[in-house]
């Protein structure tokens, strides 16, 4: 519902009298897609006994909806939603139904790649580590043409990596999960160029993101080109429509400016077609109370030298830890666990950012 005022903007900030934000927040006007509800009747057992079976069975109900959604939609879909509800699961399952398609690629942050890795040989077990190729640098490319499944940082989708673009783009991908793919809001960026027509190529593309518009219309515009090209209009049409388009004036110079919001009514409805979104509040009583997950990355090689000598200490440490034990044993012991806790918390912190989905 926006502004009866005309402005496309949500009557919220008209009622409390703030000023009118630029910013567009996703979450807010759009739930669950109903589209899926009408048809969702037919016994979702059948629809997915095509999964090998430990991974059938940790689906939770939503979750198999999800995978539904994009079946219905020939495995072309955005799945928007909220961090921590289980897009990765939700995207492995969908690539498996097109396994015969495969070669699969998959392009996540950089720091994702090997829990991407655990993650398909935990619910694909008939996948070996031989099937499964993790590009390291920007010329590693032998193992692309005879992997199954190819994984990929975003880090390594740069200006000066045409011979693994070349490689990407001779291996003819038919399937394509493209991870945190609000990293190709930006028009103009090297990644987004390279992405596009890999996505637009492959005969499956499922998208995964936890932050649809990251505040502005304008940064859906080409994951939306990504999954079908025109759809939407071209980027002139689509930033005039729904990105409240004005031209601004700087001196002499003119310039665009797309970062406002319209129509959002109608944007929301045509989103409804390929993105399905949920919220914590909307599926909560289908969730486990907690979820541990293990992420393994890689450290430097300075970093893992202090981490085998941190460990050595803290082995020293207790084999003099006995009953005859001083006061400066245990407080040289509690030393040690404060700096392994906050040389741990360095290592959260920097992955807080960029969660498993």
């Amino acid at each position: 519902m926006v502004c009866q005022n005309g402005c496309g903007y949500t009557p919220l900030h008209c009622r409390s009298g703030k000023r009118h934000s630029r910013r567009f927040n996703m979450a807010s006007t759009f739930q669950e897609t109903p589209t899926v509800e009408a048809s969702y009747s037919e016994n979702v057992d059948a629809k997915l006994s095509f999964l090998p079976e430990r991974l059938r069975k940790k689906l939770l109900p939503f979750q198999e909806k999800g995978i539904v959604f994009a079946l219905q939609r020939s495995g072309r879909c955005m799945i928007a939603d909220e961090m921590g509800l289980g897009k990765t699961i939700q995207a492995i399952a969908i690539s498996y139904y097109y396994k015969n398609e495969w070669p699969l690629l998959i392009v996540v942050p950089s720091s994702l790649r090997y829990p991407w890795v655990d993650e398909m040989e935990k619910w694909i077990p008939e996948l070996s580590p031989d099937d499964i190729s993790i590009i390291q640098s920007k010329t590693d490319t032998g193992r692309i043409s005879t992997s199954k499944v190819t994984i990929l940082g975003y880090g390594l989708l740069t200006s000066d990596a045409q011979t693994l673009v070349d490689t990407l783009y001779r291996q003819n991908f038919k399937v394509v999960v493209i991870d945190e793919s609000h990293y190709m809001k930006s028009r103009n960026a090297t990644r987004s160029k390279i992405l596009l027509p890999i996505v637009q190529k492959a005969l499956r593309a499922i998208l995964l993101t936890g932050t649809p518009a990251l505040g502005r219309p304008e940064e859906l515009f080409m994951q939306i080109e990504a999954l079908f090209p025109k759809r939407f209009g071209t980027w002139s049409q689509y930033a005039k429509k729904y990105c409240n388009a004005r031209v601004r004036f700087f001196g002499k110079r003119t310039q665009w400016d797309c970062r406002g919001a319209s129509n959002l009514e109608e944007l929301h409805q045509l989103l409804s077609e390929i993105m399905i979104r949920r919220l914590k509040n909307d599926v909560l009583t289908q969730l486990p109370p907690k979820v541990r997950q293990r992420i393994p990355f890689d450290l430097p090689q300075a970093a893992a030298k202090n981490l085998n000598t941190t460990f050595a200490e803290w082995e020293r440490l207790m084999r003099n830890l006995n009953s005859d034990a001083t006061e400066s044993h245990f407080s040289q012991v509690m030393n040690l666990i404060t700096r392994m806790y906050k040389e741990t918390a360095i290592a959260k912190n920097r992955l807080n950012p960029i969660t498993m989905t």
